[in-house]
């Protein structure tokens, strides 16, 4: 009885995120029209022994879904990963999900709100696939030094993500809601058309 309660229950939370990330896919014509989603991540370096593997710090826009929620359905591939890296005693970073054929870019649009984002940016792919990352020299930021794989996390700031790898090509669009410095992050979120078509 006891599994089937669970089954049930894992049944109705998948068929929840699926929804709700149809919902976003068939939006994307009046994405401004939309209210954005929300979700918080959990710093991966500080819960890495509470939640092992990606536990609650990655979020995949493809299926509205963090990384908990169905491994089986994202295949552990994921476009937003908060506080796997640690630079200087500091977590707050995002990173696009590294895979061996994935290109993504994240990009900080500084202070912003929904209201104030009337196009969808343009983000061209890398040129290469992911090819890891390294600590910035002292000239160079951790955006550049990446490539656009990684971007420090600022509360009331508008970011834009163009996933792309062998599966996906999408875009989105978050904004930072409210941050627990080296804890948790909490975005609000949505699926965007491409500007490139």
């Amino acid at each position: 009885m006891y599994l089937r309660h669970y089954g049930f229950l894992l049944i109705l939370a998948l068929c929840g995120a699926t929804t709700s990330a149809v919902a976003q896919l068939r939006a994307l014509e009046n994405w401004r029209d939309v209210e954005p989603a929300t979700i918080t991540l959990l710093s991966r370096a500080k819960y890495e022994k509470t939640f092992p593997g990606n536990g609650k710090s990655s979020f995949s826009f493809r299926y509205g879904v963090r990384s908990e929620v169905a491994p089986e359905v994202t295949r552990d591939n994921y476009e937003l990963q908060y506080g796997n890296i640690t630079w200087n005693g500091d977590n707050d970073w995002f990173i696009v999900t590294l895979a061996t054929d994935d290109r993504s870019r994240i990009k900080n649009l500084g202070e912003l709100n929904w209201s104030d984002i009337l196009n969808v940016p343009f983000l061209p792919a890398r040129a290469e696939p992911d090819q890891g990352i390294r600590a910035p020299s002292r000239t160079e930021t951790y955006e550049q030094s990446s490539d656009g794989q990684v971007t420090r996390v600022v509360a009331g700031h508008m970011y834009v993500v163009h996933s792309k790898d062998r599966d996906t090509d999408l875009y989105a669009l978050f904004r930072v809601e409210k941050l627990v410095p080296n804890d948790e992050v909490t975005i609000s979120w949505k699926l965007v058309p491409s500007p490139e078509k």
